[in-house]
């Protein structure tokens, strides 16, 4: 059985395994895709992003913005920060891609469109170095169970040790995890929904530092367990 592994940007990672369907790849907690970067108006004028109970007066400057992938603690949902406040939009099938956004204001009641696109950057690679459980030919000990029974009959089942050649006996190996290091670059335009070739300001972000899993290598399996353990070395 493999360990967990968590890389080194995963918080829930027990998240790692279990989110492993996440929409837009692996897994991650929400602030995982966090993007941290500018956003200019048109005119450099300020506007009102709003939906039917939530408004974010959106100006030129810093703005987060991080999409939040459906997961079994997530629902899809789109969240907008700056120094006035934050809008969170609930998003529907299919408007949150591994590639993009699209979100047409009208069905969410917002006042603009939101069409996005984002990118992963190759920042490196590393290794991690972990121990599994596997099973090899040697010699071990077994528990075996035997039926006792005396002279009137009654029986009793007993279990004991056996030393023995098995081709299953406990053992453990080493395996190195490959990563790639990345950040993800955001391009995200809010469109004037009654002109959609309009564009009321134009977001650029980019998220910390991310990794994820490219491949492993195991070694044989040798006799006799080690426990699990990992450490990482970077390229």
């Amino acid at each position: 059985m493999r360990p967990l592994l968590v890389p080194r940007t995963t918080l829930l990672r027990g998240f790692v395994l279990l989110c492993s369907v996440a929409a837009l790849s692996g897994c991650a907690t929400s602030e995982h895709w966090r993007s941290a970067g500018e956003i200019t108006t048109k005119d450099r004028q300020p506007f009102y992003l709003s939906s039917a109970n939530q408004k974010l007066l959106i100006a030129p400057g810093t703005l987060t913005i991080t999409p939040v992938e459906d997961g079994l603690f997530n629902s899809p949902r789109l969240v907008i920060e700056n120094a006035k406040g934050k809008l969170v939009i609930d998003l529907h099938q299919g408007e949150l891609t591994p590639t993009g956004i699209r979100i047409v204001g009208v069905t969410h009641g917002l006042s603009a469109n939101i069409l996005g696109t984002w990118q992963d950057l190759h920042q490196g690679l590393h290794d991690g170095f972990t121990t599994e459980s596997c099973s090899t030919y040697g010699y071990c000990a077994k528990e075996k169970e035997e039926k006792i029974c005396d002279d009137k009959g009654n029986c009793r089942k007993e279990k004991f040790w056996e030393h023995g050649h098995y081709s299953d006996c406990p053992g453990s190996r080493a395996v190195s995890i490959h990563y790639e290091d990345y950040t993800r670059a955001y391009r995200i335009a809010f469109l004037n929904p009654r002109n959609t070739t309009e564009e009321l300001a134009n977001y650029q972000g980019v998220t910390g530092m991310l990794s994820r899993e490219i491949g492993r290598d195991a070694g044989p399996c040798e006799l006799g367990y080690s426990g699990h353990g990992h450490h990482h070395r970077r390229h």
